[in-house]
């Protein structure tokens, strides 16, 4: 795995498109209704938002490219934005071996999400049967519109052991949401807006569990783990 260079973007963003386009001729032929944009599964505007907003990997076997990644992080929580082989170098145990390095190299991500569209039986069958995913939903029209990029996709989640790197990003997390909480009562809707997401958010959930089973330094303040701070701060605010 090594990090994107600037001068290696267009051919990312290429390679990208003709992987992703060969699963879908390979399903559909040269039916285009499932493309994002004319002639490509996926847009180019999507992969560089991807790209942007990520880090992106070029993966490499003996000095040639042969696919990509791109993976976005936040405290223990990754979403695989993107993960590609070129179809010349499919059946070789190249994504799979890509993916363990993506896990060795970031042991603080205790939950890895990815998505892929319904009709992607070759990454379906890569995520849950090789890699260890769950399938956890599938965004149907009663989910989301079908102008929305996520329509007709699977989501998948990880779930992996915590590690002390992990720790250390939930007490940044909580840190983090523990000042939010004490500058909230001065009133900001937007504050308050972020403390109620996270409230109601897995990443509370995880970092509650965590204190529960002792694994946070007694010396954190953890006042946001408080269901009835929490709960007490939103009401009065509602209340203004």
């Amino acid at each position: 795995m090594k990090p994107l260079e600037q001068n290696e973007r267009e051919q990312f963003i290429k390679d990208n498109q003709d992987a992703f386009n060969y699963g879908a001729l390979e399903e559909f032929g040269q039916r285009d209704d499932h493309f994002e944009e004319e002639g490509n599964i996926i847009s180019r505007d999507t992969i560089e938002l991807a790209i942007d907003e990520g880090t992106a990997y070029r993966i490499m076997q003996e000095g040639i490219a042969v696919g990509g990644a791109v993976i976005k992080t936040e405290y223990d929580h990754g979403e695989l934005e993107l993960l590609f082989v070129s179809p010349s170098f499919h059946n070789k145990g190249i994504g799979y071996r890509a993916w363990n390095e993506i896990e060795k190299n970031y042991p603080e991500i205790t939950v890895w999400e990815t998505v892929t569209p319904y009709f992607e039986k070759r990454n379906i069958h890569f995520y849950v049967n090789c890699c260890g995913f769950h399938i956890v939903e599938f965004f149907s029209e009663r989910q989301c519109t079908k102008d929305d990029e996520r329509f007709e996709m699977f989501r998948f989640e990880k779930l992996l052991p915590t590690t002390p790197e992990a720790i250390q990003q939930q007490v940044k997390r909580i840190t983090h949401y523990e000042e939010i909480m004490h500058l909230a009562g001065n009133g900001s809707s937007e504050l308050v807006r972020q403390l109620s997401d996270y409230y109601g958010s897995a990443a509370w959930k995880r970092d509650f569990a965590a204190d529960e089973a002792g694994l946070l330094p007694g010396t954190l303040k953890r006042g946001v783990l408080s269901e009835d701070g929490i709960y007490d701060l939103l009401e009065e605010f509602e209340q203004l």
